[in-house]
């Protein structure tokens, strides 16, 4: 009976979230194909291939195919000379790079929460793991860009170990050339966290040289990319893939989950196919929704650029509480997060294009109107696309 309620209730959260307008920004659509592979038998298999080349669990050589193939996706994708697709997380991703980068007590630069980082940089999280002295790399939040002359004297003096690039709030790339300018002289290494822009940066958009301007880039395979939840580590650096391996397994995890393994290299298929459409498609659309919702009222930060990502940021204010505001589009079917951020990664990945009229529910949501059938209408004429 027990089992039974939850399932009504998975059943009933499919129903309401097929109803609802999605705008959330770490959040993606998976096609019927990536859903295939995760509900297949492949769910409740191990595999585990041995220093000696055999597996330690019988049945498995279809799967090893699988692995075999959906690697070499990923690096074809990435143009990197090696991928390691088996982190179950983006968290996971980031804690393996960074211990394979680093000592302890070795000095880490990233950019502070003022800057929209990343939470699990901060001091309590991964450098209290790794015992790592974690540093802010300057930023200038205002214009949503790296202080790089400040930075430059930072690191001059700290000489830090690695540098950590990449945020939760991410509208903006970086210049990488004053990066590696700043990076070379002091000894650094340097890992780019892209777990929000990696569908973009793989379809050639946001920070296309991510992957040659830095030692390593990790990042989600859910968010901007077309799922299913995971993470992934690429490097062009052969040295490094000895020690990616060493601190994955038995080390950050064990089973990499067979079926989450299949999943990604169907996502990359698709993004092999369709990447750079879809990528053009968020980066447009991205610019379309902020200038229109701030057309319609709804203030959004760093105009007129708005957004180069997969997101625009709300301008808080008395009048524009976050948390009031998601709970009051959620009431009308509108789906986002409560920390200012919109999100065009699964609007995009349906082929939808009219920014406008999504502005317009927004605020006429915000305003105290009734939009839920609306939404209801908007999201039926929507299907996935980008995919076969």
């Amino acid at each position: 009976m027990y089992l039974a309620s939850i399932i009504d209730l998975v059943r009933k959260y499919d129903v309401y979230r097929m109803q609802t307008l999605n705008l959330q920004a770490s959040e993606n659509r998976v096609s019927p194909d990536v859903k295939e592979a995760l509900s297949s038998d492949l769910a409740s298999r191990y595999s585990h291939v041995m220093e000696d080349g055999n597996n330690s669990y019988g049945g498995a050589s279809i799967f090893e195919q699988i692995f075999n193939d959906a690697k070499k996706n990923v690096e074809k994708l990435f143009h990197v000379k090696h991928a390691e697709i088996r982190p179950i997380g983006g968290h996971i991703a980031v804690i393996a790079a960074i211990k394979s980068l680093t000592e302890k007590g070795d000095t880490v630069y990233s950019i502070g929460p003022e800057g929209g980082g990343y939470p699990g940089y901060l001091d309590a999280y991964i450098p209290e793991m790794l015992s790592l002295r974690m540093e802010n790399i300057p930023f200038k939040p205002d214009v949503q860009e790296i202080d790089y002359d400040a930075f430059a004297s930072a690191a001059k003096r700290r000489r830090p170990n690695l540098i950590v690039l990449g945020q939760s709030a991410f509208v903006r790339p970086y210049d990488m050339a004053r990066i590696t300018e700043i990076a070379d002289p002091a000894g650094s290494r340097i890992l780019y966290d892209g777990s929000h822009v990696m569908g973009l940066i793989a379809g050639g958009k946001f920070q296309p040289d991510a992957s040659v301007k830095s030692d390593v880039l990790v990042g989600s395979t859910h968010k901007s990319f077309f799922g299913p939840q995971g993470g992934l580590i690429l490097t062009n650096d052969s040295d490094l893939e000895e020690s990616f391996e060493k601190n994955l397994t038995w080390m950050t995890m064990d089973n990499m989950h067979p079926n989450r393994v299949a999943a990604l290299g169907i996502a990359a298929e698709e993004m092999l196919k369709h990447g750079k459409s879809y990528a053009a498609l968020v980066e447009k659309n991205s610019f379309s929704l902020g200038h229109a919702l701030n057309e319609h009222g709804i203030p959004v930060r760093f105009s007129p650029w708005y957004s180069k990502s997969h997101q625009v940021l709300l301008s808080p204010s008395k009048d524009l509480n976050f948390i009031k505001f998601s709970k009051k589009m959620e009431d009308n079917g509108i789906i986002l997060d409560r920390d200012g951020r919109v999100g065009t990664s699964e609007i995009s990945r349906m082929g939808f294009s009219d920014m406008d009229s999504i502005a317009t529910l927004i605020s006429e949501a915000w305003a105290g109107n009734n939009v839920l059938e609306r939404v209801a209408d908007l999201v039926s004429l929507l299907k996935i696309e980008f995919w076969r």
